[in-house]
């Protein structure tokens, strides 16, 4: 086994030796002291103007929103109340279409008690 440790350190040896000068190389550039860097240019100070009166739009838009003046309404909602309209219009149509096919026929037709769910009693005798 120590041949074979041997072997290898003696072929890997130029490799070993150049990879470790490179090192040492990079390791002294790195320590040598570099020049520090040029100042930067001072500018000269930006003197402040002094602002005029904002426009109108810009001060309404600056101010808190008044939520009475305000409608916010929930789309989602909006289209719930859209979708019971629209139900509300085909139910109607659709009883005219039923009060209108019957009475083709001659039969009187009332959509209050089309709907209702209680049975006539015959009427008992006196």
């Amino acid at each position: 086994m120590r041949d074979l440790i041997a072997c290898l350190v003696i072929w890997l040896r130029p490799g070993l030796s150049r990879t470790l000068c490179a090192a040492r190389r990079h390791i002294r550039a790195r320590l040598a002291s570099t020049p520090p860097p040029p100042p930067l240019p001072v500018l000269p100070a930006v003197p402040r103007y002094a602002r005029g009166p904002l426009p109108a739009h810009v001060i309404e838009r600056r101010k808190p929103l008044d939520g009475h003046a305000n409608r916010l309404v929930r789309p989602y909602l909006v289209a719930h109340e859209q979708a019971l309209a629209a139900e509300q219009v085909r139910r109607l149509q659709r009883e005219r279409r039923t009060a209108t096919a019957l009475a083709t026929l001659g039969i009187d037709y009332d959509p209050a008690l089309a709907l209702s769910t209680s049975v006539a009693r015959p009427l008992q005798p006196a």
